[in-house]
């Protein structure tokens, strides 16, 4: 792998990466559980393609690649509700528009100025060489977020429900949803490591996904979403150091297999 997707030159102790997964994921799902509410649950793989665009401009540059993954995702979160309240484009349209033109740019840039790089750990993820200075990286974001989410929820939900309702309550509604995908974009830059950038949707929106079969009520979503999410990162994590696996498509894989049980599960109730 290019050396400049690193940060650490040592991948951290295993119980470190232990520990930052996990913040992760619990991170991850009361902010998939806010994004699915409001139906933005592709937002997060929006946002992970652009985030392409930022990889490449890191490798060419021979410049960290978390930071600039996380500058790359505030500016298109930043563009994409910007351009949301100005109402011209539906939302579903300008997250298609930045996901697929950020990702042709990032390309163009890895060809003419990068050549022959490995981007397989960047773009699948691999916790495992995770450094220690990445490690704590992703412990601070994600507890910056758990913050965030913890004194604003009861707001989010409101706003979720209805941004009329919100607004009439004095609710800043569109403030917290900028608040929200600056949350999702920091998770991404943070999930670089863990799940990857085409994988982080999954630890996004999986888990909630999976706790959506059991309960339609926001906090024991995101609650479900947490522990399935801790399942998966533990179980995967574990799996992948045990049999020298990458650890961002097993923790996926994991997180998949609740789902289908969950589902199988709610529908065989009501047969």
């Amino acid at each position: 792998m290019h050396h400049a997707a690193h940060i650490g030159a040592q991948a951290a102790p295993f119980w470190l990466l232990l520990l930052a997964t996990m913040a992760l994921a619990l991170a991850a799902a009361p902010t998939g559980a806010m994004l699915l509410w409001r139906r933005m649950a592709y937002f997060g793989d929006a946002l992970s393609h652009a985030a392409l665009f930022g990889v490449a401009i890191a490798l060419a540059t021979r410049l960290p690649v978390v930071p600039a993954v996380l500058v790359t995702a505030f500016v298109v979160a930043g563009a994409v509700v910007w351009l949301r309240g100005r109402g011209k484009l539906a939302h579903d349209a300008l997250l298609g528009t930045f996901a697929h033109g950020m990702m042709a740019l990032g390309l163009l840039i890895a060809f003419f100025f990068i050549g022959d790089v490995e981007l397989h750990g960047v773009l699948f993820g691999d916790v495992l060489q995770m450094g220690v200075r990445e490690a704590w990286l992703v412990i601070i974001g994600a507890v910056l977020v758990l913050t965030f989410l913890w004194r604003n929820w009861d707001a989010l939900v409101l706003s979720a429900v209805s941004q009329e309702l919100a607004l009439a309550e004095g609710t800043p509604a569109r403030r917290l949803n900028a608040w929200l995908a600056l949350a999702a974009a920091l998770l991404l830059a943070m999930a670089a490591r863990a799940t990857g950038l085409l994988l982080f949707t999954a630890l996004l929106v999986i888990p909630v996904a999976a706790a959506r079969a059991v309960s339609d009520v926001p906090e024991r979503m995101a609650g479900i979403g947490a522990l399935l999410g801790l399942l998966a990162v533990t179980g995967g994590l574990l799996t992948a150091y045990v049999w020298k696996m990458p650890s961002g498509p097993v923790i996926v894989a994991i997180a998949f297999a609740f789902f289908l049980l969950f589902h199988l599960a709610a529908w065989l109730r009501t047969r």
